[in-house]
């Protein structure tokens, strides 16, 4: 009899044992498509935050970019309210920003105002693309985007 119980009493201990592991594989195993594709933009995010810095404190930061595939001669990118370009992109540049909070207002040669409504602390990303007639525009984008088009 005594024999059993140590052979149940083992039997237990080792289930016990067992089960955090198998927990920790089932939650591994359920996480699905979604939670690793928000755990690769937060790396991506991490990595691009490395990359250009982060936004100064009090302060907005906006990543004015274009892909080196994009067509065509430099874009000039401006302050809506100024005649005088910020930066000219040629395909594969891009140019960091930093602005007080606040909206402001940017614009190209063949585009009118494109607002952003800058929060402090936080980087915003803006790429420059020629459409299909060749004239250029100003799309709102990600840290993601961002680093696709820097890879490439």
């Amino acid at each position: 009899m005594r024999k059993t119980l140590s052979c149940s009493a083992l039997f237990a201990l080792l289930l016990a044992a067992s089960l955090p592991l198998a927990a920790q594989k089932v939650k591994i195993e359920n996480q699905g498509e979604a939670a690793i594709a928000a755990e690769a933009k937060m790396l991506s995010d991490a990595a691009v935050e490395d990359a250009i810095g982060k936004a100064p404190s009090g302060r907005s930061q906006v990543v004015f970019y274009r892909a080196e595939s994009s067509p065509g001669s430099a874009v000039a990118v401006r302050d809506a309210a100024g005649s005088a370009p910020i930066i000219s992109l040629d395909p594969g540049m891009y140019f960091v920003a930093v602005t007080t909070p606040g909206t402001h207002s940017y614009a190209t040669a063949d585009t009118g105002p494109f607002s952003l409504d800058l929060e402090p602390g936080r980087t915003y990303y803006v790429q420059a693309i020629r459409n299909k007639m060749g004239a250029t525009q100003l799309v709102h984008s990600n840290a993601d985007k961002f680093q696709r088009a820097a890879n490439r």
